[in-house]
């Protein structure tokens, strides 16, 4: 949270000595900081004070001073100093620029452009919140931004409504305050976070280190606020925001349920199950790209205004990223000028709003205001008989892809498919259909519940409708294992052709009887042909006719059964045990392969 600093500043002539104190502790206007002259006070954080300044050519700027206890404090003058680093790296069109900054004088301070909009927050209380289109550019620009951060290699850890600035050439991220980079010492005393309660992801509330991970959380819980005009996680008392945020409970009543579960799924306590921006931002475009054909069933003038500039393929506002070198050394940082602006006459996507449908019957807007800060648990949770708010507001949990995890379960079975190709199709079909059933009944699961809500009666009615989804799920494996088995006979075939007696010869035998017939492979030769056609029955299943369904089932079974970075480690190495273990025929001199369910290999004329 933002605190007040009701004490005193430092004056010139050191850090930590004693000056005059203004009203409400601030600088007053007219006081010189460094050769730049004080205008207001736009804002406060935990680490200082911003003004709004003029330099001797009467140019405006914003200035960030620390506070007077954080002045005195070494370690926050490092804090500063890894800020001015950060942007100083970095230069792109949706990150304030740092012009001038002076870290060992008697204040400690650094100056950006002053950006000309109002704050994110300021936008959603005064206008609402963002319709989809907004939303969708909003997101899309802010990703850009802080993709270009990382790459610098640096962590924002404080993104939230009030450091993201709405400009009329897009939104701007400001204030790098608390920011880190690789390798920085933490600054923070043992078990305190710096950040905004709701903005900050679960693992830093737990001692864990800020990664670029941690600003996609603060970029969807930022989200949300835009999107429904409410803190993801309420706003009080401290305790619970923090508890529902560590739950992965975030409020989106009322967002479509595409863009809800995408949030929430973003939002989730768990960082291996979390989607990631790229989902996000798809699910953001399609509900986008749905509103704009259903709100006026018309093309859109592509003069409107819109609250947030437009930005995918078509026209970004600004030069691209220039990641630059890192600043002096010697606490004293040159002038960088501010990139120039695109030409306004450039022509530029934009989406008309239609906000009239709010007050003529046509979609309510959510409460503003006051209203944001109405406590979470009034939302609503009752399971008999849910409101139509509860109803859009059930969000299915997201499916993580499991890729590595998965790639692992496969290593066995074509191990196993060396010696027992049958046995092992057999598995992967029987492991198919179990994915299905799983699939099968939760979609239904979380079908009802967006359409009635939570209730009480669902594990009843799913353990009353497991016998049909066993049968729809074995049942629609067919299609997929009737090409697997079909890509992994004509594998057998094929393999065993050009590796036959007198054809392609790769392991010799050295026997009579091989050279009898113009050479012969070894057994080992043809268990390998039988690994490969496996691995290809294997993929031709997975991915063939239908085969989205298991892959959904088999993410919501791994996620059950082994969550998380632990529980994928562990999968990964019982895999690897197994497929050593079923390996182990094959280093038989010779091998014996097990055709079951077939007599014997096939006969190749």
């Amino acid at each position: 949270m933002n605190e007040v600093d009701g004490g005193r500043v430092a004056a010139p002539g050191g850090p930590g000595e004693a000056r005059p104190e203004a009203p409400a502790g601030a600088l007053a206007e007219g006081t010189e900081i460094g050769g730049y002259t004080v205008v207001t006070l736009l804002g406060r954080g935990a680490m200082g004070a911003v003004y709004e300044c003029v330099d001797g050519g009467g140019h405006a700027v914003a200035v960030k001073v620390l506070h007077a206890h954080v002045d005195a404090d070494p370690a926050g003058r490092e804090r500063l100093r890894r800020e001015v680093a950060a942007l100083q790296r970095l230069r792109h069109p949706a990150v304030a620029q740092v012009l001038d900054a002076e870290l060992d004088g008697p204040f400690a301070f650094v100056v950006t452009e002053l950006v000309d909009g109002v704050t994110l927050e300021d936008e959603v209380d005064e206008r609402g919140p963002l319709d989809p289109q907004d939303l969708y550019s909003l997101a899309d620009q802010l990703a850009d931004a802080l993709e270009a951060v990382h790459t610098a290699g640096i962590v924002h850890r404080d993104l939230k409504p009030s450091n993201v600035m709405v400009t009329d050439q897009g939104p701007v991220l400001i204030d790098f305050g608390i920011a880190q980079g690789p390798g920085d010492a933490r600054t923070t005393s043992t078990g305190f976070v710096m950040g905004t309660p709701g903005y900050i992801a679960p693992e830093l509330l737990d001692g864990g280190d800020p990664v670029p991970e941690t600003d996609w959380w603060s970029w969807a819980a930022l989200l949300v606020f835009a999107a429904t005009g409410r803190s993801p996680f309420g706003v009080r008392p401290t305790d619970l925001v923090l508890q529902r945020s560590r739950e992965g409970r975030p409020d989106v009543v009322g967002l479509p349920p595409r863009t809800a579960r995408a949030l929430a799924g973003a939002l989730h306590a768990d960082p291996s199950r979390r989607w990631g921006p790229t989902e996000v931002a798809r699910a953001l475009r399609r509900d986008a790209d749905d509103a704009a054909r259903a709100a006026t069933g018309m093309p859109y003038d592509p003069d409107a205004t819109q609250r947030i500039v437009a930005s995918e393929e078509t026209q970004r506002v600004g030069l691209p990223t220039q990641v630059v070198g890192a600043p002096p050394s010697d606490g004293y940082v040159a002038t960088v000028p501010p990139p120039p602006v695109a030409d306004p006459t450039e022509p530029m996507t934009a989406v008309e709003r239609d906000r009239a449908n709010a007050h003529d019957g046509g979609t309510q807007l959510m409460p503003v205001g006051d209203a944001r800060y109405r406590p979470y648990d009034e939302l609503g949770d009752d399971e008999e008989e849910p409101g139509p708010e509860e109803v859009r507001g059930y969000v299915r949990p997201a499916r993580r892809r499991r890729t590595g995890t998965v790639l692992a379960l496969g290593l066995p079975l074509v191990v196993l498919g060396a010696t027992r190709p049958g046995v092992a199709f057999a598995v992967l079909v029987g492991l198919v259909v179990l994915c299905r059933i799983v699939a099968t009944s939760a979609d239904a699961l979380h079908d009802r519940r967006e359409r009635k809500g939570v209730r009480r009666s669902d594990g009843l009615l799913s353990a009353v409708l497991l016998p049909w989804h066993v049968v729809t799920g074995a049942i629609g494996a067919i299609p997929a294992a009737l090409v697997g088995a079909c890509v992994g006979v004509l594998t057998v075939v094929l393999g065993f052709w050009v590796f036959g007696d007198g054809r392609l010869v790769v392991l010799p035998l050295d026997d009579v009887e091989a050279r009898s017939v113009g050479g012969r492979n070894a057994p080992i030769v043809f268990c390998a042909v039988l690994a490969a056609a496996v691995l290809l029955a294997t993929l031709a299943t997975w991915f063939g006719p239908a085969g989205r369904t298991a892959r959904d089932g088999a993410r919501t079974v791994l996620g059950a059964l082994a969550p998380g970075l632990v529980g994928a480690a562990i999968v990964v190495v019982l895999c690897l045990v197994g497929a050593w273990m079923l390996g182990m025929p094959v280093l038989e001199d010779p091998p014996v392969v097990h055709w079951w369910p077939m007599s014997g290999p096939p006969s190749i004329l």
